[in-house]
């Protein structure tokens, strides 16, 4: 016969098998929720950066108006929307991937992407200039509310698989994404901050829930510009190579407290210059002007233009005489006739507008004053862009 401590006994090992069991299944549940999670966002990840890279090639490529990015598409056809809402008003709707020329690119749930564009950075109707100097609007918030990133120009967002209780997606007409274009029904909120409104000015990047599964990439002026930047330099190069081919010399630079931005007699170094004749007697005009949106941008005041000495009027064919160093080039790096530096975006103690090189140049080398440069890869202390324009 089962005595009473003995039954008391196999009930207490009972209860243990039971909890161990009922932990078991909430340990398998959890580690299958988060390899769910990790497979999502293992598939997600690269997606999102391929939008990220698109966006940012084709702001830089843009033949009009570098720098600007196509505005969301609003009807589900892959297209960027012709209008784009208020003139300087942010704009939130799907990736417009045919625009992109990539393909509809998809999360890990099969869902196409969401995007949004800061109201300076839209390419219709342009109001303001757009340059190294420009911010965006959208702040980056995480799920406790504190500030990722700030000045953010661009948001692409992976909706996710739809959440109980969350918005419709059933799909209307036949686009190829599939769904609708309602925001709400994607994208998710967390407290005050909702990713999914109209006209954002703040997205949450927060940790999956059983509310919010958004998952996001944005594009900050520091990713947006560099290539940006490269194009500035490559027409300033363009212009200045037809100048000197027309006239065996380069024309003389800016000097920055020279504020109508044209050529300044005998200068060698400061802004390229936005006319040469009218300003600097003997010398001749432009041959090949540069775009209209490279000074309606105010990408001359953002690009230092130095010439060797013996290179300036009116010494001709660049020879003889002083010669341009750029260091952290190949040998030799004492040969350069001229070169231009198209300035990032300000970097701490850098103030703009300003008639001081130092506010615009990174590092000693590239502001002591002297015929010696250098380039180095971009980092949070230089962001200088410098190309050589011969040889």
């Amino acid at each position: 016969m089962v005595s009473r401590a003995q039954q008391r006994g196999a009930a207490g090992v009972l209860l243990i098998i039971l909890l161990a069991a009922v932990m078991f299944g909430v340990l398998v549940t959890a580690l299958s929720g988060a390899s769910t999670q990790g497979q999502y966002d293992a598939k997600t990840a690269p997606v999102l950066a391929v939008a990220q890279r698109a966006l940012i090639a084709y702001a830089a490529a843009h033949p009009t108006l570098p720098g600007r990015l196509p505005c969301p598409d609003t009807t589900n056809t892959g297209v960027a929307d012709s209008s784009c809402g208020p003139v300087g008003a942010s704009r939130l709707g799907r990736l417009p991937w045919k625009t992109l020329g990539i393909p509809d690119l998809r999360d890990g749930s099969g869902e196409c992407l969401w995007y949004a564009v800061s109201g300076a950075f839209k390419e219709i109707s342009p109001t303001t200039p757009v340059n190294s100097d420009t911010s965006g609007q959208f702040t980056i918030k995480d799920d406790t509310g504190n500030n990722l990133a700030t000045g953010v120009i661009a948001v692409i967002l992976a909706p996710g698989p739809p959440l109980a209780g969350g918005g419709v997606r059933a799909t209307v007409g036949t686009p190829q994404c599939g769904g609708n274009t309602i925001a709400s029904a994607y994208l998710d909120a967390v407290g005050a901050v909702d990713n999914a409104a109209a006209t954002p000015s703040t997205f949450v990047a927060g940790t999956p829930t059983d509310t919010f599964n958004d998952r996001l990439i944005y594009i900050t002026p520091a990713q947006l510009f560099p290539a940006v930047e490269r194009r500035v330099a490559a027409e300033a190069k363009k212009a200045l190579l037809s100048y000197y081919s027309a006239n065996f010399y380069y024309p003389f630079a800016n000097d920055y407290n020279d504020a109508s931005y044209d050529c300044t007699p005998g200068f060698r170094r400061g802004r390229f210059p936005v006319s040469v004749a009218s300003s600097c007697p003997g010398l001749v005009a432009w041959p090949t002007a540069v775009p209209g949106w490279f000074t309606t941008d105010n990408w001359n005041r953002l690009t230092y233009y130095t010439l060797a000495p013996a290179c300036a009027f009116p010494n001709t064919l660049c020879t003889p005489g002083t010669l341009l160093t750029v260091n952290n080039t190949p040998v030799p790096n004492n040969n350069k006739n001229a070169l231009v530096i198209v300035a990032g975006p300000p970097l701490a103690g850098q103030t703009r507008p300003s008639v001081n090189v130092a506010d615009y140049l990174d590092g000693s080398v590239n502001t002591d004053g002297d015929d010696v440069y250098i380039t180095q890869p971009v980092s949070p202390t230089f962001n200088d862009i410098v190309v050589i324009v011969a040889p």
